[in-house]
């Protein structure tokens, strides 16, 4: 993770940045897979009755029934078994049967799990209606984390920050002297060339295969899996999507990769289910390669996509900064101003 701030002193600089990594800390304590102690870890699958969970592993899965309703299933965070399964396949080099793949899918379905928060009750409850449901927000988790350590840094005062994990990048306001945060899109495809945004109050979030993925008999397996069969993604294909709510973004940027820039043509769907606030100024690009065949990607923008990035001037020196443990090919960001900034990799 890495936090570009704007601070008085190097002193509060640090203090600053400290308390958002610490929030961020704190929800990988409760939504992260790969902690067995974390709350998503301890969570007891299969039980039919209802379990208590806290109010942020309420929020985060409230979200993305939401968002999993709107793109139709293409992003699901009761992914877990077959996130698990592909998992294990990169790692050791083999694509895992048909069988498990069937198997591993038959515990994934958004509707197979009952979310319940009322007054009446001592807090919020989660219900597996199928035994071995595992949760895995990896496609939403990191602009949840992005946009709340943001949060953080404007609830104390500071609102001139950057927050980015990998592919996801939480943008305040702008620096004094520049229209916003500079952030440089890449796709991962041959033959597209970078582009460069300039955003303000605004988050982005770029997915794709370009650093994880399974090759096996001449085909890219993809780490974007289709939740709604179990199958890695095969076809080359990167989405990026800017819009105000880290976490919109994030989910959107898988989806479309599952999906396609088909989704783009129900942007009121997603309005509807989402809110005007989540999905406001929202702009996508999407580019694949349809075909082995085809030699020269088709890219598909949303209407304003062109002018985000027409926009965009050059104000300065640019230094893109370096993201570490990237999970995509994706977003780097840029600064150009000169005064007080922390810059603190995890």
């Amino acid at each position: 993770m890495r936090i570009e701030l704007f601070a008085q002193t190097a002193q509060q600089a640090q203090g600053l940045a400290r308390a958002a990594f610490d929030r961020v800390h704190a929800l990988e304590d409760v939504l992260s897979d790969y902690r067995s102690t974390s709350q998503v870890g301890r969570l007891a699958t299969g039980s039919g009755t209802p379990i208590p969970i806290s109010r942020e592993l309420y929020d985060a899965l409230e979200r993305s029934i939401r968002i999993s309703r709107a793109t139709n299933g293409c992003f699901d965070a009761t992914i877990g078994a077959s996130s698990q399964l592909w998992r294990q396949a990169r790692k050791d080099g083999l694509l895992p049967s048909e069988d498990a793949i069937i198997r591993a899918n038959a515990m994934v379905g958004w509707n197979k799990i009952d979310l319940n928060f009322s007054a009446n009750q001592q807090g919020p409850t989660l219900t597996f209606l199928r035994p071995g449901i595992r949760l895995d927000f990896g496609a939403i988790g990191k602009g949840i984390a992005a946009q709340a350590a943001l949060e953080t840094l404007r609830t104390l005062g500071t609102t001139v920050a950057m927050c980015s994990l990998a592919g996801d990048i939480a943008c305040g306001d702008a620096p004094a002297g520049s229209d916003g945060w500079m952030i440089d899109v890449e796709s991962g495809i041959e033959g597209v060339p970078s582009c460069r945004l300039t955003l303000r109050n605004q988050c982005v979030s770029t997915s794709g295969d370009e650093s994880q993925h399974l090759d096996a008999n001449g085909i890219r397996y993809s780490h974007v899996i289709d939740p709604r069969t179990g199958h890695a993604i095969t076809r080359r294909i990167a989405a990026t999507v800017v819009c105000r709510d880290g976490a919109v973004a994030d989910a959107l940027a898988t989806a479309l990769c599952v999906g396609g820039p088909e989704l783009l043509a129900h942007l009121s769907d997603l309005q509807a289910e989402l809110g005007a606030v989540s999905i406001g100024d929202f702009q996508a690009r999407v580019v694949e390669i349809k075909s082995s065949g085809q030699n020269t990607p088709t890219i598909t923008v949303t209407s304003g996509w062109n002018a985000l990035v027409a926009s965009t001037n050059n104000r300065g020196q640019v230094s893109p900064l370096a993201l570490e443990g990237a999970d995509q090919t994706a977003t780097k960001a840029a600064s150009s101003s000169s005064d007080q900034k922390a810059l603190l990799p995890k």
